[in-house]
């Protein structure tokens, strides 16, 4: 996918819900302990996105780049464990047949002995939350996002093709349930018609997503003195300040038992199955300064400016 490809993907996201969002939706109730497989979903950003009021991000990060570039590997791994007579393709971005603010973008659509289904691709680094190969047992939003995809292109099971680390490749198979299928994308419509269609915000979160669509949404600042609190505002200032005593206080007693356990351990390496305390490896830095001192007219040349962000500073209490 081009850079143009994936500006329209991108645009034409914003029209629905793709299986990732689903599984966010799905997610949002589920205990932290069922969270295993998710990275930071917010669905007040997922909100800010599809209404328009915040520009979804188009850069990789680690993680992100990480995926799509192993993608086809992991595909060419998931190709000889199928053996001969399978074959792979890529079919985009398509629409559910009959609910129109549902969609699936999967890794690969397959068709072996005359059964067409599909696999989604994924690399790990961790392997908390997913069994033995050939299992069922994978992370819920996982499992959320694929029988999605099922639905939406009517297909008897999903396979998730996993590559934790460099070596290690699993393959898992998800039948499919349509009656929790067709649920999972009900309770999906139902939060796209109150949130999208009928314009009402869900929560605000502890997410650092949410606080950047928050940032976004509301990038102008009045120019004139701060108004006066609300009841409602001033109640919640007095429970961030009480807060923020009480973190600061736990966090006193943290450091000190920290240190008090670092004199325990005295010149050992550690106290095992309690703690280690090791010398890390040296590292090299590039000296910003020296090289302004040594250089400034190369430093100049290559110093950006970065537009500025807002930021919350909460007063202390008098």
């Amino acid at each position: 996918m081009n850079q143009e490809e994936r500006e329209a993907w991108l645009q034409e996201r914003r029209k629905g819900l793709g299986g990732t969002d689903i599984a966010a939706i799905m997610m949002a109730g589920a205990e932290q302990s069922e969270k295993l497989g998710s990275f930071e979903n917010s669905l007040f950003k997922l909100w800010s996105e599809k209404t328009g009021l915040y520009e979804t991000e188009d850069y990789d990060d680690a993680i992100l780049m990480r995926g799509r570039v192993m993608e086809k590997y992991v595909c060419e791994f998931y190709e000889l464990h199928l053996g001969e007579g399978c074959n792979l393709w890529e079919e985009g971005l398509t629409w559910h047949p009959t609910r129109p603010r549902i969609f699936g973008t999967p890794d690969r659509l397959v068709e072996q002995n005359g059964v067409r289904f599909g696999m989604d691709a994924k690399t790990r680094r961790f392997r908390r939350g997913w069994g033995d190969s050939g299992t069922t047992d994978v992370p819920l939003d996982v499992e959320i996002q694929m029988r999605a995809y099922m639905e939406i292109f009517d297909a008897p099971y999903w396979d998730i093709a996993t590559l934790f680390s460099l070596d290690d490749f699993r393959v898992y198979r998800i039948e499919r349930d349509k009656e929790l299928g067709e649920s999972i994308l009900s309770v999906a419509e139902s939060w796209w018609n109150k949130h999208v269609e009928n314009q009402i915000p869900p929560d605000v979160d502890a997410t650092n997503s949410c606080m950047k669509a928050l940032s976004q949404m509301n990038p102008r600042v009045k120019d004139e003195p701060p108004r006066v609190a609300t009841v409602a505002e001033k109640d919640l200032y007095e429970k961030i300040i009480k807060i923020r005593q009480e973190i600061k206080t736990l966090d006193a007693d943290k450091k000190e038992m920290e240190n008090l356990l670092r004199a325990k351990i005295g010149e050992d390496s550690g106290i095992q199955g309690v703690a280690t305390w090791k010398m890390s490896k040296t590292r090299k830095v590039f000296d910003k300064t020296k090289f302004r001192e040594k250089e400034p007219t190369l430093y100049e040349k290559y110093v950006v400016e970065k537009p500025g962000s807002r930021i919350l500073r909460i007063k202390e209490a008098t």
